[in-house]
């Protein structure tokens, strides 16, 4: 597939005191792609996006559409619509001459008009609501009338700015899945944002997490969650035990003073690294059947799993299993050598990414 935008070397400064909202971000997004940027609040996506859409004017940089480069052009000048989480429906108008209102500024034929709002209803599950006050619907509808009025613009590029914010855990799924669908039927392309690391896992094709203004990582939902490139990747999506190790030679780590085998290879001899191993990926075992005991500090029952509190020596392992534990009893953990993730340290201060808040 061909892209369709290409950021190149794009930094964000702020007037008022020239700290960067966003540093050196190169990004390439094929057509028909859906990517998500994804990170905590003040790391940049929102930013980006909004220098994406014409909003907010690069420091330095360029941003291509097709090609071509659009970081000077105004938003109403770009094939690009977006929606936010706030929809900004007209009140005073029904579902119809909401989606319509951007075609009449157009001065597109009315039968024309009513053949692409007809399409689009029909697209959002909307059809029949026609002449619905907006003020009668719910959050979920108004959200796909905010789409609707988007998409019925055929724009080369749909940003989303965290649009299932405001609604309810179930609506929000149901949500998420009426997006991928919509996403399918109209081949559109998407850049999403958000914060919710499983709205990213569900929804993307790739995912570009950030963190203070910088790209961590990019990839395809499995290869960031099962291959984190640093310690604030792993630790922001899903949940992870990351603690200090010394890298004793390839393939072996000691972790708290035990040598503990791995896979990874690489490394100098004796370097110190992040640690990082999945909740999901530890196993409770008899005391000395594993690579460390501890004791049992807590056990809850979440339905799926058992989600256990491990204190071995100053640190608190976190596991999920499907076996319980004894609260105040002793016990092991054990570890497959492929299911250890083995990191660099930061070497400054910009790879220091881990949140200190």
């Amino acid at each position: 597939m061909e892209n369709i935008i290409e950021l190149k070397n794009v930094t964000k400064r702020f007037e008022d005191d020239g700290s960067a909202a966003v540093k050196d971000f190169n990004l390439s997004v094929k057509r028909g792609e859906f990517v998500t940027f994804l990170g905590p609040s003040g790391c940049g996506k929102t930013t980006t996006l909004r220098m994406i859409a014409g909003f907010d004017t690069p420091t330095s940089g360029s941003i291509l559409l097709d090609g071509r480069d659009i970081t000077a052009l105004p938003p109403n000048k770009r094939p690009i619509n977006t929606v936010f989480q706030r929809y900004a429906l007209f009140p005073h108008l029904n579902i119809y001459d909401n989606i319509a209102f951007g075609l009449k500024l157009k001065k597109i034929k009315e039968d024309e008009i009513r053949k692409k709002v007809t399409e689009v209803l029909e697209i959002v599950d909307l059809a029949g609501f026609e002449k619905r006050s907006t003020s009668t619907l719910s959050g979920g509808q108004q959200q796909r009338v905010a789409i609707a009025r988007a998409i019925v613009n055929e724009p080369e590029v749909l940003l989303l700015d965290e649009p299932l914010g405001a609604l309810d855990l179930k609506l929000r799924q149901v949500m998420q899945r009426e997006l991928m669908r919509i996403k399918k039927e109209v081949n559109i392309t998407f850049i999403y944002v958000t914060h919710d690391q499983g709205e990213a896992l569900t929804m993307s094709d790739r995912i570009v997490v950030m963190n203070k203004g910088i790209i961590q990582q990019t990839g395809d939902p499995v290869s960031i969650y099962d291959e984190p490139q640093n310690a604030f990747v792993a630790d922001f999506i899903g949940e992870s035990n990351i603690i200090d190790g010394i890298m004793v030679r390839d393939r072996l780590v000691k972790i708290q003073g035990v040598d503990v085998p791995c896979v990874d290879t690489g490394f100098a001899e004796n370097e110190a690294v992040d640690v990082v191993i999945r909740p999901e990926d530890l196993d409770i075992v008899e005391e000395g059947a594993g690579f460390i005991d501890g004791l049992v500090t807590e056990v809850i029952y979440e339905g799926a799993y058992y989600d256990i509190r491990v204190m071995a020596g100053d640190y608190e392992w976190h596991i999920q299993s499907n076996m319980s534990a004894t609260p105040g009893k002793k016990a092991g953990l054990a570890i497959l050598p492929d299911n250890i993730q083995i990191m660099h340290k930061p070497r400054s201060s910009d790879e220091e990414i881990i949140e200190k808040d």
